[in-house]
């Protein structure tokens, strides 16, 4: 069997990888949307969250994960963060295994305050991302790419 060395291979390929793409993509769009959200007093990470709990009513910590797209763990260190500040409450489920979350009063002012900032860098970011970018985003974010 014949063995390659790097001479074999094109590393080149590496400069268009989809991967690195989406991530800088992702990270300069929660840097943006952090920029707008500084006179909040929460990150968008923290922002989406408690929205989406806003918007979807209490769940099981799974479900948001898979919801939002996140491992688990990294959810669970960001609810934690959360839950400390009064803006979400965890619970048991009727499964004593399940954690349920859920907004608190307390979350919903926040993202009250919050939506105005937010809905700014929403405005800015579509202008920047065009129709065409905006339709791609979603259709890319709405794939199952397993």
């Amino acid at each position: 069997m014949k063995q390659h060395s790097d001479r074999d291979t094109d590393y080149m390929a590496c400069a268009g990888c989809f991967c690195l793409a989406s991530r800088q993509a992702a990270r300069k769009i929660t840097r943006l949307y952090d920029s707008y959200m500084q006179g909040s007093g929460v990150r968008a990470t923290q922002f989406t969250i408690l929205s989406q709990l806003l918007l979807r009513g209490e769940m099981p910590i799974g479900k948001l994960a898979g919801f939002l797209g996140m491992e688990r763990t990294t959810l669970s260190r960001n609810l934690t963060l959360l839950e400390g500040k009064g803006w979400i409450s965890i619970n048991a489920g009727e499964d004593p295994r399940a954690r349920m979350i859920a907004i608190t009063a307390q979350g919903r002012g926040v993202v009250r305050r919050g939506f105005p900032y937010w809905s700014k860098a929403q405005a800015h970011i579509g202008k920047i991302l065009g129709a065409d970018g905006e339709a791609a985003l979603k259709l890319l974010s709405s794939r199952n790419l397993e």
